[in-house]
């Protein structure tokens, strides 16, 4: 009996100390680490600075992870890269969900304008189920990659992928936000 004091004490710390641990994975502070994102331009003369392997957006599945690097070419245009990286590592985005764009393999594309409304919507439709939070009350942000005029009609493509990061820029995330109620 003269035990009981201290088990009592050593549960009831043990369990303060886990309500503590369940509450940063709440609010985010285990899943969304402060950190400088992904540098938006690099130097595309060292590839070094890019972390990945090198994918075309379109090819993005959901529960994958990546980073999107910009870079001006030769003649100066605006280029884009993706990178898939690890979910267990610093990334600044999520995908978390992929569908098609109802329309028929030969018809027009739609303006882009009219491709981003409705992926928005969906993606938003989506997000709670994936998260496990509304998005309202979230940290995070919704964003989505819709077919370029030359995918939708060189290639069919009609792929529509919702991903998730950070609401804020100085952040970037840490693990999967995968049921993480943030």
């Amino acid at each position: 009996m003269r035990w009981f004091p201290l088990v009592c004490a050593i549960a009831l710390l043990g369990t303060a100390c886990s309500a503590s641990d369940a509450g940063d994975a709440i609010n985010g502070s285990a899943i969304i680490v402060e950190a400088a994102p992904t540098p938006d331009t690099f130097d595309a003369s060292d590839p070094e600075q890019l972390s990945g392997i090198s994918v075309n957006p379109s090819d993005i599945e959901a529960g994958e992870c990546f980073n999107d690097y910009l870079y001006r070419d030769r003649a100066d245009f605006l280029q884009q890269i993706t990178t898939l990286v690890g979910c267990d590592g610093p990334h600044d985005r999520e995908a978390y969900f992929l569908t098609k764009y109802p329309a028929e393999e030969d018809a027009p594309a739609p303006p882009e304008e009219t491709l981003q409304r409705w992926a928005e919507a969906v993606c938003l439709d989506e997000f709670e189920k994936f998260v496990g939070l509304e998005y309202v009350l979230s940290k995070l942000e919704i964003g989505v990659i819709v077919p370029s005029f030359e995918t939708w009609t060189d290639d069919a493509d009609r792929n529509v992928i919702c991903f998730v990061f950070p609401d804020e820029d100085d952040r970037r995330l840490r693990t999967s936000v995968a049921n993480s109620g943030i």
